[in-house]
C-alpha cells in the first residue's frame, strides 16, 4: 500500500461535517495530559460548528472500572467540557460504551474473514512465545505472520473452532509496501508494512482489541478527525489498514504530544498532581484549570494568556499544535489561577471559605455565616493575594479567634528593639481609648505616637503586625485592624506586650 491511497483522508482544511471524539479507557482517574486531548477536541469541534463525541472504550475486563467512568464523566464536566454525544446523552450513533457494540465488531471481523482480509489463528502462548524467542535468538525481529493458519481453509478452520480449539482473529497484514500516516500536527510518518506483525482483532474471548474497536467505531460513528495523544501514533498504521479493508473513508490524524513535568518525565503523581480531581481538590478553580491545559502546547501567541472558552475556540488551530512534548508549570498555572481568583464576587468566595475555616477550627459553621458580612470584606481585603482556594485558611484564619502563639524567633526581631520595648505599650493606650474604629483613626494613633517619639511610623507598624496576626506580611495594616475589630486586637496587643515584658523584662 503507497502513501497515495492515505493522502486524502488527512486534509485539516476539509472543515465541513466536523466529528471528533474523546475515547477514554475507564481504568483509573482522568489525567490532565488526557483532558487536554479531550479540550482540544472540544475547541476543535466548537470553532467549525462541529460534534464533540464521548465513547467509553471498556472492553479491557480486567482493567475496566466502573467508578472510572463516572469520575471521567464528573472531571470533564467539573472542567467545563460538555458533549454532543455519548453514553448518558445518546445519539445518532448509540449506543456510546464500547461493551455495547459487541456486535458490531463481530460483524466487522466476519466481514475482514469473507473477504480474506483476516483469519482465524490457532496458535497457542506457548507456541507464540516459542516462536518469539527462536526469532530473537536468530537476531531478528519476532513478527508473527499466522504460520499455518494464514492460509488455513476456512473449512478446515471451521472444523477446529466446532471441535472447541481456542483461537484468535488476525488481521491478514500486506507483507509489502508501506502504509503512511498523513498527520496534521506531524506530517507524513512512514510504516513498512514489513515491518507490522499480522496483529489480533477478535481475542480468543469474543471481544475487541483496541485497534480493531477503535477504527470501527470511528469508522461507523462518521468520526472526521482523529485526534488523540502520540503515544497512539504506532497504531494508526493498524487502523488505517483495517479502514481500507473494510471499505471506509479515512479521517484526518492529528496525534498530541505527552505533558511532561518539569523533569522532562511524564506528569505523574510525584510531580504533585496528575489528574484533574487532583487539581481541584487543591485548589485549582476549574476556568482556569481549562484555559491553561487549553493553550499548553497549542501554538497561541505568547501574549496570549486569559480566554473565555469561546475566544479559545475562535483561535483554536489544530496545525498550529506544537509536535514537542509541552511541559507542565504550575507556576504558571497559579499565576492564570489568581486571575480568575481575582474575577470571581468575593461573596462566592466567601461561601466557599465558611466549610473551609470551620474545618480549620477557627470558628464554628454557624459563628461564621453570622459573621458573614465581615467575612465578606475580609475576603475583598484578602483577594488579590490569593492563589488557589486551599490558601484561605492560612489567609483569613487570624482574622478568627483570640490571642496566638507567636514564632520566637521572629518575636525577639519584632520586640526585641528597646524602642519598642518602651513605645509599645503606649501604643496600646491609645489604641485603648480610640472613640472608634476606623482606619482612618487607627493610622492617626499609630502614626501620632511615632511621629511625637521622633520615630517612622514602621518602627510601630511592623511589631503592632505580628501581634495582631502572627505574621510579617498582611494586607494594609490599618484595614487589617479594622476588621480584626477593637477587642480582638487588643487582646492580642496585650498578650504580646505581656510576651514581651517575659521575654525581656
Amino acid at each position: 500500500m503507497d502513501s497515495s491511497n492515505n493522502a486524502q483522508a488527512n486534509d485539516s482544511s476539509n472543515t465541513e461535517n466536523i466529528r471528533v471524539r474523546y475515547a477514554p479507557s475507564p481504568t483509573g482517574m482522568l489525567h490532565v495530559g488526557g483532558v487536554r486531548t479531550a479540550l482540544f477536541n472540544y475547541l476543535f469541534a466548537r470553532k467549525h460548528g462541529g460534534t464533540f463525541v464521548l465513547r467509553i472504550e471498556d472492553t479491557d475486563a480486567e482493567r475496566h472500572d466502573e467508578e472510572a467512568v463516572e469520575q471521567v464523566e464528573r472531571s470533564m464536566r467539573w472542567i467545563g467540557l460538555d458533549w454532543d454525544e455519548g453514553p448518558d446523552s445518546g445519539g445518532p450513533h448509540s449506543p456510546y460504551r464500547q461493551t455495547e457494540r459487541l456486535d458490531l465488531y463481530r460483524d466487522a471481523a466476519e466481514r475482514l474473514l469473507d473477504a480474506g482480509a483476516a483469519y482465524y489463528d490457532f496458535a497457542t502462548q506457548e507456541e507464540l512465545q516459542e516462536f518469539r524467542e527462536t526469532e530473537r535468538a536468530a537476531g531478528r525481529q519476532p513478527i508473527y505472520t499466522g504460520g499455518p493458519y494464514r492460509e488455513m481453509p476456512r473449512e478446515e478452520a471451521r472444523e477446529k473452532i466446532d471441535a472447541g480449539e481456542p483461537y484468535t482473529v488476525r488481521f491478514k497484514t500486506p507483507r509489502e509496501g508501506e502504509t503512511v500516516v498523513e498527520d496534521v500536527i506531524r506530517g507524513a510518518v512512514t510504516f513498512e508494512n514489513r515491518n507490522l506483525e499480522d496483529f489480533v482483532l477478535m481475542k480468543s474471548g469474543g471481544t475487541p482489541t483496541y485497534n480493531f474497536a477503535a477504527a470501527v467505531d470511528d469508522a461507523e460513528m462518521e468520526i472526521s478527525h482523529v485526534i488523540r495523544g502520540d503515544d497512539h501514533l504506532s497504531n494508526t498504521p493498524r487502523q488505517i489498514l483495517i479502514y481500507h479493508a473494510l471499505g471506509y473513508e479515512l479521517p484526518a490524524f492529528a496525534h498530541v504530544p505527552q505533558v511532561l513535568g518539569p523533569d522532562k518525565k511524564k506528569l505523574s503523581k510525584r510531580h504533585g498532581a496528575a489528574s484533574v480531581e487532583d487539581f481541584a481538590e487543591a485548589g485549582v478553580l476549574p476556568e482556569a484549570l481549562f484555559n491553561y491545559l487549553a493553550l499548553l502546547g497549542a501554538g497561541y501567541s505568547a501574549d496570549e494568556e486569559i480566554f473565555t472558552p469561546d475566544e479559545m475556540a475562535e483561535r483554536f488551530r489544530l496545525e498550529r499544535v506544537s509536535g514537542n512534548p509541552a511541559v507542565f508549570d504550575e507556576t504558571k498555572l497559579d499565576s492564570v489561577n489568581q486571575t480568575y481568583l481575582r474575577r470571581r464576587p468575593p461573596e462566592e468566595i466567601a461561601e466557599w471559605a465558611v466549610p473551609m475555616l470551620a474545618d480549620s477550627g477557627v470558628a464554628t459553621e454557624e459563628e461564621l455565616r453570622e459573621d458573614m458580612p465581615r467575612l465578606v470584606e475580609i475576603v475583598r481585603l484578602m483577594q488579590e493575594r490569593l492563589t488557589r482556594t486551599t490558601d484561605l485558611p492560612d489567609a483569613i484564619g487570624y482574622f478568627y479567634g483570640g490571642e496566638l502563639e507567636y514564632e520566637g524567633e521572629q518575636f525577639d526581631k519584632q520586640f526585641g528593639k528597646e524602642f519598642v520595648q518602651e513605645a509599645f505599650p503606649e501604643l496600646v493606650e491609645r489604641l485603648e481609648g480610640l472613640p472608634e474604629w476606623e482606619e482612618n483613626e487607627l493610622e492617626e494613633a499609630i502614626r501620632g505616637l511615632a511621629a511625637e517619639k521622633e520615630k517612622g511610623a514602621k518602627h510601630l507598624i511592623h511589631p503592632l503586625r505580628f501581634a495582631a496576626t502572627g505574621r510579617t506580611v498582611s494586607a494594609g495594616l490599618f484595614e487589617t485592624l479594622a476588621l480584626l475589630g477593637r477587642d480582638r486586637t487588643l487582646i492580642r496587643a496585650r498578650h504580646a506586650t505581656e510576651e514581651m515584658r517575659r521575654r525581656f523584662g
